[in-house]
């Protein structure tokens, strides 16, 4: 009778050893399909943010070319469309660049005619550059920095005049803004113009 009760017991343990056993290996399958899908999840999630990283900058960069296009549009508008734009003159295509490393800068622009009678405009300008010294607000003729001349500052079109001038800063001083002043004095093939446009310095 013991041995009868005790051969039941037994072939129950296997029985339950067989079941755990198919458990235990159910339960490594599924913690492999886990572990493949979190894998998967993983490098879809990082080629998703990669995408969406090159849209990001794909996007800035065509930002930054209809900025440019809408500049130059603009610009030729006021040239060659001067009837879409109030009669005087403009300054366009303002820049400014700094030399790599150094303190020193390039200022060009143009001076534009958006009259649409299109006579010769002649004229000069001033340039100054005001910012803060030691705390303190302060004005700077950009014409000294660049060693421009009263006659690199005039001009004499019917279109357009660029200019240019290279020039460094004094050590702490802090640029704000630029002021253009263009004055096309009056004669008699022409009536007095004058404007005074301030350009915020550029986060160079």
């Amino acid at each position: 009778m013991s041995y009868q009760v005790g051969g039941s017991v037994n072939k129950w343990q296997q029985q339950q050893l067989v079941k755990q056993q198919a458990r235990l290996d159910n339960l490594y399958q599924e913690i492999d399909q886990h572990v493949r899908k979190n894998n998967y999840l993983t490098v879809e999630l990082q080629v998703e943010k990669k995408a969406g990283k090159q849209t990001q900058e794909e996007l800035v960069m065509l930002r930054e070319e209809l900025f440019q296009l809408r500049k130059e549009l603009s610009f030729y508008q006021k040239v060659l469309a001067p009837e879409l734009v109030a009669d005087g003159l403009a300054i366009e295509q303002f820049n400014i660049e700094q030399d790599k490393g150094q303190n020193r800068f390039t200022l060009h622009f143009a001076v534009v005619q958006t009259d649409s009678k299109k006579r010769n405009a002649k004229g000069n300008i001033s340039l100054n550059i005001v910012g803060y010294e030691n705390g303190q607000r302060t004005t700077l003729d950009l014409a000294k920095l660049a060693n421009l001349s009263s006659s690199d500052l005039k001009f004499s079109f019917h279109y357009f005049q660029y200019f240019e001038g290279k020039f460094q800063l004094p050590e702490g001083f802090v640029p704000a803004n630029i002021e253009i002043k263009v004055v096309q004095p009056k004669t008699r093939w022409q009536p007095y113009k004058a404007f005074t446009e301030k350009r915020d310095w550029p986060d160079l």
